[in-house]
């Protein structure tokens, strides 16, 4: 049984056409782009300074002002981190952007464990067709020895 309900509205006559113009845009049936909208809506009223953006593969969530850098890279990066001091400076965010960030991966644990999955499994993939790739290990900064 689906979890989907028909709920019907009353809009404005220009944010219909608004709504139909950015449907063609996109090539997706208004009702669907409405849909997305009132989710992502939704999700950014609940949790302030999340927004949501295009990606190649979708939407995707990031923090206002940080476009380049969504929700699930900044969560893999706390996961690696041994805290949260640590990881804002790694990824250099305040603590209160990291908040909001895990703030949202805490309401929306599969999205984001689904998307650091897909991201592992290309990342696998790419090491496979390409021996050559350096490996994650490789990949972080080795910390600065104790001094003694």
């Amino acid at each position: 049984m689906s979890d989907r309900t028909v709920f019907t509205m009353r809009a404005a006559r220009g944010s219909i056409r608004a709504l139909e113009e950015e449907a063609r845009r996109y090539h997706v049936a208004p009702r669907t782009l409405a849909e997305t909208m009132l989710e992502e809506g939704i999700r950014m009223r609940r949790h302030p300074g999340v927004v949501f953006v295009d990606r190649g593969g979708g939407r995707d969530a990031v923090l206002a002002g940080r476009p380049r850098l969504s929700i699930w890279q900044i969560v893999q990066v706390a996961r690696g981190n041994r805290s949260r001091t640590a990881t804002a400076r790694q990824l250099s965010l305040d603590v209160s952007e990291l908040q909001r960030a895990l703030g949202y991966a805490a309401e929306y644990v599969d999205e984001i464990d689904a998307a650091i999955r897909e991201n592992d499994e290309a990342f696998e993939r790419i090491q496979r067709l390409y021996p050559s790739v350096p490996t994650r290990a490789s990949r972080r900064p080795r910390r600065a020895a104790a001094s003694r």
